[in-house]
Formats: structure tokens, C-alpha cells, sequence
């Protein structure tokens, strides 16, 4: 792959994924549900930070059913211009449209506890990833920096149209320990 910069691969992968047909997005967000709960890091994890799909990332809603989870969701933080992690037990209520037209936690809800990223499994959308544990964000590398301390597994989830051989990474991108789409699981521990 030719050395594109960032905002030409963006571009490039979100039309990949945007191009995904409405039977086939079902399919594969289906395959990565299968895919993400055959993973033992998801499997013994009890904290699980999760995000509200924009309608192309991959629709992990279906997770919510896990008993013995609690789940997490990014909120944004304007004071900060950050985000970070709330716990949510009734996302048809819990979750309103938020920055970014994303749904969120509400803003009554308690951040999560200080010290729990140690042990929470993070699940995180991504434009693309590398065959590496680079992951491409939108841009405003919100998830690098709330991740940038301590932090469980994270888990980048793409499509495999999202998945490339290299990309390019600078010093404060922060890597996933693994990679899943509807087809595999990619560890890069």
C-alpha cells in the first residue's frame, strides 16, 4: 500500500464500509457478535466498554443481552474536550443523541469508577486497523488519549473491508491489543 496520509485513508476506508449493503451489515455484525463472544479476554471480562454504533460501525447492541456484564459507554467531556466511560444498565433510556449526533450516556450518570479501565475489556470502533494493532480513528484522537494511561484489552471492531496490511502510526497512537471482523480474530499482544 502506498504511504497515504490520514485523512486519504479515512476517506477511502469510510467509503468502503459506508458501501456495505443494509443483508450484509446484518450478517457480518452478527458474525462479529459470534466472534467477539468466542474471545476468553470477553468471556472472564466483567467491566465491557462498548459504543453506539453511527449506523455503518459494526452494531454490537446485540452484547447487551450478556448476563454478568456491565457495560460502559463513551461520553463526551466538553470541559476536557475528552471522553470518557459511563456505566449504563438501560440503554433504551439511558442513552440520549449527544456531541457528534452519537448516542451517549445521559449526563446524570456516574462516570466509571477511577482504576476500573485496569480491568475493563474495551471494544472500540475504528476506521480501519492494520494487520499490525494500528487502528485509524476519525480523527480526534479521543480514544487514544482517554486510553493513553492503564488500560484493560482493547479491541478494535471493523468490518473486513477495514482491515489492511499497514498503516501509518505516530508516536501517541495508541495500539489494540486485538482485531475483530465478521471473518477473524487478530491478536497482537
Amino acid at each position: 500500500m502506498d504511504r497515504l496520509d490520514k485523512k486519504e485513508l479515512r476517506s477511502r476506508f469510510l467509503a468502503l464500509r459506508r458501501a456495505i449493503g443494509p443483508e450484509e451489515r446484518r450478517a457480518a455484525d452478527a458474525a462479529i457478535c459470534r466472534n467477539i463472544r468466542s474471545m476468553a479476554c470477553y468471556r472472564e471480562a466483567e467491566h465491557v466498554a462498548l459504543y453506539a454504533t453511527d449506523g455503518t460501525e459494526p452494531d454490537l447492541s446485540s452484547l447487551l443481552n450478556e448476563k454478568g456484564k456491565r457495560f460502559y459507554f463513551p461520553r463526551y467531556v466538553a470541559e476536557g474536550n475528552e471522553y470518557e466511560l459511563a456505566g449504563v444498565e438501560e440503554p433504551g433510556s439511558e442513552l440520549v443523541r449527544a456531541k457528534f449526533g452519537l448516542l451517549e450516556p445521559r449526563p446524570e450518570l456516574p462516570a466509571a469508577p477511577a482504576g476500573i479501565l485496569a480491568q475493563m475489556l474495551i471494544l472500540t470502533p475504528a476506521v480501519a486497523c492494520d494487520r499490525r494493532g494500528v487502528r485509524l480513528g476519525r480523527g480526534g484522537g479521543f480514544y487514544d488519549r482517554m486510553l493513553a494511561g492503564e488500560s484493560g484489552a482493547v479491541v478494535a471492531v471493523v468490518y473486513g473491508c477495514q482491515l489492511t496490511e499497514s498503516l501509518p502510526r505516530e508516536p501517541h497512537d495508541r495500539p489494540v491489543d486485538f482485531a475483530v471482523t465478521e471473518k477473524e480474530i487478530l491478536e497482537f499482544l
